[in-house]
């Protein structure tokens, strides 16, 4: 758990390092605030999202694709996927299969509400700098939690996660306007 926690606080870095150079360089479009005010503000949410998501213990932890005794396949397209609802026993390692076959990036994320709503935060962070959150060094920086996959069209992607507690968590594809529209999902661990 602690290297999972090390990889995910690594990666939330490599954003923060990331949204620093975009602010930087002029990338971004946050209206009249002074660079002052803009890097206290940008370091405060940093700071807050690092901590809500630095933390998966809530609701389960890395799995070993080696050792799951469940498989579930899901498919995203524009702009839903297949399944909205799962049903998994405490103590379960799922691997996942998430297939894009729509035609554009979706992410798939296992997480709890707090969650779900730090990356939805983060995902709109990165879209208002101007930053794509589904290029290559954010889809490893996701991979790293070993909760998220983000896919592009025609791909598929797999991830093992070992659900802990009971309770009822989320799946979700947090880019801006994905959840909203539907992609989003109910697992209820007993």
């Amino acid at each position: 758990m602690k290297t999972l926690r090390t990889a995910l606080v690594a990666g939330v870095g490599l954003l923060a390092l990331g949204l620093g150079n975009a602010l930087a360089a002029g990338d971004h479009d946050m209206g009249t605030m002074s660079g002052d005010t803009m890097s206290a503000d940008m370091k405060a949410m940093h700071e807050e999202l690092e901590a809500k998501m630095a933390d998966t213990s809530a609701f389960g932890e890395k799995g070993d694709p080696a050792r799951a005794t469940e498989t579930v396949k899901v498919e995203a397209s524009e702009i839903k996927f297949d399944i909205t609802e799962l049903t998994v026993t405490a103590g379960t390692t799922v691997k996942f299969v998430v297939t894009n076959k729509g035609e554009q990036a979706h992410e798939f994320t296992v997480g709890d509400a707090a969650y779900e709503e730090a990356a939805s935060q983060m995902m709109a962070m990165m879209t208002d700098m101007k930053m794509d959150p589904a290029a290559p060094e954010h889809a490893a920086m996701h991979a790293a939690a070993g909760n998220t996959v983000i896919v592009q069209p025609n791909e598929t992607k797999e991830f093992a996660w070992t659900f802990t507690k009971t309770g009822t968590f989320a799946f979700a594809c947090n880019f801006v306007g994905h959840s909203e529209a539907g992609m989003i999902g109910t697992i209820t661990v007993k």
